[in-house]
This record gives C-alpha cells, sequence and structure tokens, in this order.
C-alpha cells in the first residue's frame, strides 16, 4: 500500500470533526450536521492530496499534476470518525485532510473580501497609526495592513523627515519598486517643473501612472513641506465607490470602460515612451470591481469604432464627473511628518491648487507592489487573526 510518511498541509487547519462522509460516484458527500449537506468532486479531492508523496502546492514542491488524477478516480474507503479525515483509495494511495478544510471547501472555499466604500465621510473611518509603532511592532504594521485592505487608504504619523524614514516605514509593507524616478523619490513645486506633481495647478484625482503595463501597486506620500493654509488640499476618492455609482446610476456608461481598451501614454524625449492600453474598470469573475486605472492628463487619443468612440468618451467624460464631486471627496490638508498610504489601483489622489509664492510643497514619494503588500497581510494574518489569512483579495487592474 502506497502511504504518506507526512500528514498533508491541510491537517494543520482547526478541526471540526465532520458526522460523515461517503462516496457517491464521481463525488464525495458531506454531513456537516445540522440537516446540511454538501458535496465535493471525487477528482478534486484526489488532486487535494498535499502529503509528501504528492508534494505541497504552498511551497511549489509538488509532484502530483492535474494529469496524473483520472476521471473515474473512486475511493476505496473513508474514515471521518476524527478531526481528520482519512482517505484510501482504490490504487492504494492515502490521503489525509482536516475536516475543517474540506468542510470550508464543500461551502464555497475561501471567503471573498469585500472593501468599505467610502465618500467625503472617509475622515472617521480613516486608520491613523504612529510611525513609531509601526515600524517596531508587527501587530500596529497588521492593523494598518487590513485598514488599506478594507479602505485602500491609511495614514502614519510622527514620521521623521528624513529620507531613511520614509524608506524604513515603506519597507515594512514590501520591497520597495524602483521606477524611472529612482525608489524614493522627492516631489518639490517649482517654476521649471517636468511633471504635474511639480507645479501649483489643481489636480483631478487620478491613478499613477496608468500608462505602464503594471502600475505602482501602493503609493506613500509623505509630507516634508506642505504650506497649511495656502491650499494644496489632498483630494482622494475611493475608485470603487465611483465605479459602483456608475454601476446603478449609468450602466450604459459603466459598462464601455470595462471591456473597451484604454490607452495611456508618457514620454519624455529620448528617456521613456510608455504606452498600455488597458479598462479603466477591472472586474472579476464574478463581475466586482477589482481595480482602477485613470489620470486625464494622459489619455492618449482613443481607438473605437465610430459608432462606438462617442459613447466611450462619454463614459469617460462621467467618471470625471464623479470624480470631481465633492461629496466623492476625502479632503485632506497633510501637515509635516503625515504620511498618506493608497492603494493606487482603488483609490485616486489630486490636490487643490495653491500659490506658489507663498509656500513651497514638498512630498517624498516612493511605491509598494499589490503582490507585497498583500503577502505582508496575510503572513501577519497567520499569527493576530487567522481566520482572515485565506481570504480572497481584489487583484487590482490587472487588464
Amino acid at each position: 500500500m502506497e502511504e504518506a510518511t507526512m500528514l498533508d498541509s491541510h491537517s494543520n487547519s482547526n478541526a471540526q470533526p465532520l458526522r460523515n462522509m461517503h462516496g457517491e460516484g464521481d463525488r464525495i458527500a458531506l454531513d456537516l450536521g445540522g440537516g446540511k449537506v454538501a458535496k465535493l468532486s471525487t477528482r478534486w479531492l484526489r488532486l487535494a492530496c498535499e502529503c509528501e508523496i504528492c508534494g505541497d502546492t504552498a511551497s511549489g514542491k509538488r509532484w502530483l499534476t492535474p494529469a496524473d488524477v483520472p476521471t473515474g478516480i473512486r475511493p476505496a474507503s473513508i474514515d471521518a470518525s476524527s478531526g481528520e479525515v482519512t482517505v484510501t483509495w482504490e490504487d492504494g494511495h492515502v490521503s489525509r485532510y482536516a475536516s475543517r478544510f474540506l468542510a470550508d471547501h464543500a461551502g464555497g472555499g475561501a471567503v471573498r473580501f469585500q472593501p468599505e466604500l467610502w465618500g467625503s465621510d472617509l475622515g472617521a473611518r480613516l486608520g491613523r497609526f504612529a510611525f513609531d509603532a509601526v515600524v517596531e511592532d508587527d501587530e500596529a504594521l497588521f492593523h494598518s495592513l487590513r485598514a488599506l485592505r478594507d479602505h485602500g487608504i491609511a495614514m502614519l504619523t510622527g514620521v521623521p523627515a528624513e529620507t531613511e524614514a520614509t524608506a524604513r516605514v515603506a519597507g515594512r509593507y514590501g520591497p520597495i519598486r524602483e521606477t524611472s524616478y529612482g525608489k524614493v523619490f522627492d516631489l518639490i513645486s517649482r517654476p521649471d517643473a517636468r511633471v504635474a506633481g511639480e507645479t501649483a495647478r489643481a489636480q483631478i484625482p487620478h491613478t499613477d501612472e496608468p500608462f505602464r503595463y503594471s502600475p505602482p501597486g501602493f503609493i506613500f506620500f509623505h509630507a516634508i513641506r506642505t504650506g497649511a493654509g495656502t491650499g494644496g488640499t489632498s483630494l482622494m476618492v475611493d475608485g470603487f465607490h465611483v465605479a459602483e455609482l456608475m454601476r446603478s446610476k449609468t450602466p450604459k456608461l459603466f459598462e464601455p470602460l470595462t471591456r473597451h481598451g484604454v490607452t495611456f501614454h508618457r514620454e519624455h524625449a529620448g528617456e521613456v515612451f510608455f504606452s498600455a492600453e488597458a479598462h479603466v474598470i477591472s472586474l472579476d469573475a464574478a463581475g466586482q470591481v477589482t481595480g482602477i486605472r485613470y489620470n486625464d492628463r494622459c489619455l492618449a487619443p482613443q481607438t473605437a469604432s465610430e459608432d462606438e468612440i462617442d459613447g466611450l468618451i462619454e463614459a469617460l467624460a462621467e467618471l470625471t464627473r464623479l470624480i470631481r464631486a465633492p461629496q466623492n471627496q476625502f479632503q485632506h490638508q497633510l501637515q509635516p511628518g503625515e504620511v498618506l498610504v493608497f492603494d493606487n489601483q482603488r483609490v485616486m489622489h489630486g490636490r487643490s491648487a495653491f500659490d506658489p509664492t507663498l509656500a513651497v510643497r514638498h512630498l517624498r514619494s516612493c511605491n509598494i507592489d499589490r503582490d507585497g503588500v498583500h503577502s505582508a497581510l496575510r503572513t501577519l494574518a497567520r499569527r493576530f487573526a487567522p481566520e482572515e489569512a485565506e481570504t480572497v483579495l481584489y487583484q487590482g487592474a490587472i487588464f
């Protein structure tokens, strides 16, 4: 009999004994108690084995492939008398699974995260976290990561003005992403501005760098000098919120932004020339909004049929109107020592105009990829909230 010498990794889950399990052809019936009955695919169950022989999918040391599991596979016996389920297959292989793991998957699998939408009312819900706590305490870092998961934005306070402090706190969330501007870069208002962020003009809330195939994930804005009281107020918009407003109020305008490619570009002669076509609103297979990619200042001349182009432009116009509406904007005058951290593929950022003769606005910025931030969240959730570690998170502007 072929049997593993090590229990599969699923047995590490919290035990929840099943009342009974038995085979029904190509399905396994589970009695979950309380009159609840569910079924699992027999082939899925065999493929889910992660014993020493089959290998571990999380580590990548995996030896069993889907092609190795035939359609007609059947269990010879099933023992569900304890918190661990033992299945002996017709070929003699023995698989072991935690009851909790099987019950979860029979109930539809992992829970899909539902973001908390917001508008101008964010202030009362915005998570605020002290610099010292976040850099020194993993639990404080976890709570800030939770805030980023829930609202797409959080604030750090008491951050020193040194460049090293920006990199130190950002590095707690994941590896800093180097771009054509470097790793940590300064946005300082100046007369000879190269990019819009260095001007004193108002900026409509937008996502950064939609012209990249993979835009920045999370952005850190570390305020060094802000000229409080002279304008330059930060304007933050929940892109998921305005997308859902479009879906409910103007579905015929929402739909083109989810299926029609929109081109964004950026060129600095002789240095860089970026161009990317993508959906402004990304949806997952269930139709849930998972990402926003929009910056009115780098929209290229669009390509569409004569019948579609005006509708596409009106869809972009309606999105812009919603972004500019005060009721959809959280406004905050950044103070020196504050850092706004936000999901660049959900939260759009802009600012009001200011008088450059009265103040110099200086922000220090850096980017972290989404997968690094979500990895940190899941890793810490294993310690502080295990039930949240497997939650399926939205993946961002993936198209």
